[in-house]
């Protein structure tokens, strides 16, 4: 298995751009609360509220950020990747509590329309600022979010954009109530609140279908299986399944290869199919590879063939006294489509007549060995039966 972990810099970067964000909300959330109270916008007080909870969405963000990325432990092996989306999905809630209440303040407003004052043209120069200033940095954190495939940091970017909408309403709410329309301030709240919550169940549901593992596109699975099967030695795929975690896919493969080579060679496929995947893709974090020969037999079939103690259990016992332990070198015990083939290496220099029947007579009774093989320092001998 190849675990890819997210380096240093990487938090750091994140931290840079969510602090950046940060001073630059809590000083738009102060320009806009007293600029809204002092220009007689409510609409500009609650863009102003908004912004301060981007602040404290910022400071959650640098908080879920450094654990979700920090580096796998003992009761965390696949990292802390959850951590992260759980922390969107915090984040998403935390959009639909900030629309409920502009909604139901808004609504309270609606209902005394007459006692609202006109808007002076300083908001309406807050507004724009806020916009210009909000969509700078929506783009700068996504770009961040994309280089580190960060769920947090485009949940936290989205919240910013959304910030810059909201903006927007608020200006076109202003203006309109500069041109004698009162209602269009308020009106302008709840179409910044509707954004707000439209934001907000998208975060929550990507988020959770990464909380109960939905697989990958299929798109992507057919990317992922066209570069396994590119490295030599994979004969098939068994399975491929897939999840995710803080942004990062984990694969978990079974892969074909040929019956007849050794474990060792079996494990080096799998090493180098894991080394091609994590080289290809940047949001690999951990390729797990089970290997499978590439045969007929069904699994069931697998199992009912005895496993290899027993197999040798029962060939002590048939050549108790044809050949010791001492004289045996080495036994292979090798599952065929057919049944077992064993193949015997003695340490013996040469192998008798009388000892290869000797030998062949002790397997008679197990029909599931289909070939016996025997080695020796100076003969190969096939004694299948």
């Amino acid at each position: 298995m190849i675990a890819v972990t997210k380096p240093l810099s990487s938090v750091s970067e994140a931290t840079k751009v969510t602090l950046v964000g940060m001073w630059l909300d809590i000083t738009l959330a102060v320009g806009k609360i007293v600029g809204g109270l002092l220009g007689n916008s409510f609409a500009l007080v609650t863009d102003g509220i908004h912004s301060l909870t981007d602040a404290i969405s910022d400071i959650f963000v640098i908080v879920i950020a450094r654990i979700g990325q920090s580096e796998p432990d003992d009761e965390h092996p696949w990292g802390h990747g959850k951590f992260e989306t759980v922390g969107t999905i915090a984040m998403g809630m935390l959009f639909f509590t900030t629309a409920g209440i502009l909604i139901f303040d808004s609504i309270q407003k609606l209902t005394d329309v007459a006692s609202t004052s006109t808007p002076a043209i300083s908001t309406v120069v807050i507004a724009l600022i806020s916009i210009l200033s909000k969509e700078w940095i929506y783009r700068y954190t996504m770009n961040v979010a994309n280089k580190l495939n960060s769920s947090l940091l485009r949940a936290n970017a989205w919240h910013s954009r959304s910030d810059a909408f909201s903006s927007v309403a608020v200006l076109v709410g202003i203006i309109g109530a500069m041109l004698g329309y009162p209602w269009m301030d308020t009106l302008a709240v709840i179409v910044v609140a509707l954004i707000i919550a439209k934001i907000g169940w998208e975060l929550c549901t990507e988020s959770l279908r990464e909380l109960v593992d939905t697989q990958v596109p299929k798109h992507r699975r057919d990317q992922i299986e066209a570069e396994i099967l590119s490295v030599t030695g994979i004969t098939g795929i068994n399975g491929l399944r897939s999840r995710l975690s803080g942004g990062k896919i984990i694969l978990e493969l079974s892969l074909r290869v040929d019956p007849h080579i050794e474990v060792s060679e079996g494990h080096t496929i799998g090493e180098r199919v894991s080394k091609a995947l994590t080289g290809q893709f940047s949001d690999l974090a951990d390729v797990i590879c089970h290997i499978d020969p590439d045969t007929a037999f069904s699994r069931a079939s697998l199992t009912d063939l005895p496993n290899r103690q027993k197999v040798l259990d029962l060939l002590k016992q048939q050549w108790k006294d044809v050949v010791s332990d001492e004289e045996i070198e080495s036994v292979i015990v090798h599952y065929s489509d057919h049944g077992i083939v064993l193949n015997l290496r003695l340490e013996a220099d040469e192998l008798s007549a009388s000892l290869a029947a000797e030998l062949r007579q002790g397997i008679a009774s197990l029909d599931y060995v289909v070939s016996f093989k025997v080695f020796t320092k100076a003969l190969d001998l096939n004694l299948s039966h």
